[in-house]
């Protein structure tokens, strides 16, 4: 159960960038609907984090990835308007590339854009994706988001 949770629930994203532009997804469904946001979903039972990924991604984008490395790991917590946690996720977000097919919007996904990494403070985006686009153009390769 995704809403009201009894413990947090592990997802996996897709940070991918080429040519200066990362690939976010405008969500479809709460808690983040309407925002933008690196693809992704939740890791099933007896389900690898990479498998996950590859198969979250074609799922919502219908593409085929190549997983890299930790790009960072977040917790998103959403409390209800009595202070009652609605959502809790520990989420692993990853480097990736495309390695077949062109993005789409499919499950989970109203809308794909390529967004120039410095046009980030422009976009609805959830906090985090603001923050990796700044230590991605700063150049650094060690990635820790707060």
């Amino acid at each position: 159960m995704r809403r009201y949770p009894e413990r947090p629930l592990v997802g996996v994203g897709a940070v991918i960038v080429e040519n200066g532009k990362i690939l976010l997804v405008r969500r479809a469904n709460e808690p983040n609907k309407g925002k933008w946001s690196v693809p992704g979903g939740l890791v099933r039972k007896g389900e690898r984090l990479m498998e996950a990924l590859k198969r979250e991604i074609m799922e919502e984008l219908g593409v085929e990835i190549e997983v890299g490395d930790v790009a960072c790991v977040t917790d998103e917590i959403f409390f209800d308007s009595q202070g009652r946690i609605e959502y809790h996720y520990i989420v692993i977000d990853f480097f990736a590339g495309i390695v077949d097919g062109v993005p789409k919007a499919m499950s989970d996904a109203d809308e794909v854009r390529w967004f120039d990494l410095s046009e980030m403070d422009d976009t609805e985006t959830v906090d985090f994706v603001e923050k990796l686009a700044r230590k991605l153009l700063s150049g650094n390769d060690e990635i820790y988001i707060s």
